[in-house]
C-alpha cells in the first residue's frame, strides 16, 4: 500500500464524514419531514433516470437488430447478383429478359 493510497482513503473518509454531518445538521434544522421529502425526490429522479436509460438501451438493441437484418438482406441480394453475373453475359441478358417477361405491366402507357 502506497502513501498516495492511504491519503486518498483518508480524503474519502473525510468526505463521507462531512456528508453525514451535513445530513445530521439538516435533519436537526429542518426536521425529518424535509429530509424524507428530499430523499423521496432524489429516489424518484434516480428511478426516472434509470427507466429512461433502460428504454434507451432497449431502443438501441432494436435498432441494432433492424440494422443487422437489413445488412443480412443486402448481403443476400449481393450474393444472388454475384451468382447471376457469374453466368456470363449472354445468360445474364437471357435471365433479365425472362424476368422482364414474367413481370406484369403495372403502369400501361394509356393509364399514365
Amino acid at each position: 500500500m502506497s502513501l498516495d493510497t492511504i491519503l486518498a482513503a483518508g480524503q474519502a473518509v473525510a468526505a463521507v464524514h462531512t456528508a453525514v454531518d451535513q445530513v445530521i445538521n439538516a435533519t436537526l434544522y429542518y426536521g425529518p419531514g424535509v429530509l424524507a421529502l428530499t430523499a423521496a425526490v432524489a429516489a424518484f429522479r434516480a428511478c426516472a433516470w434509470a427507466a429512461d436509460r433502460y428504454h434507451q438501451l432497449l431502443q438501441d438493441r432494436a435498432d441494432r437488430r433492424a440494422y443487422t437484418a437489413r445488412a443480412f438482406r443486402l448481403c443476400r441480394v449481393a450474393d444472388s447478383a454475384d451468382t447471376v453475373l457469374a453466368l456470363g453475359d449472354n445468360t445474364v441478358n437471357e435471365y433479365l429478359d425472362n424476368k422482364l417477361a414474367a413481370t406484369p405491366d403495372l403502369a400501361p402507357e394509356e393509364g399514365r
